[in-house]
């Protein structure tokens, strides 16, 4: 899973996939991926 954030709003969302709209703010301008989500990089 990947974190997705709205480039006009800033809402995140949690997907495998990228987001074509966003839930909040009905923007089709696109998602950017904030972070990996359960990828954990400390050993």
């Amino acid at each position: 899973m990947a974190l997705w954030k709205c480039e006009e709003c800033g809402h995140e969302k949690e997907s495998r996939c990228k987001p074509k709209k966003c839930p909040q703010c009905s923007s089709s301008k696109g998602f950017v991926k904030a972070e990996a989500a359960g990828d954990s990089c400390c050993d």
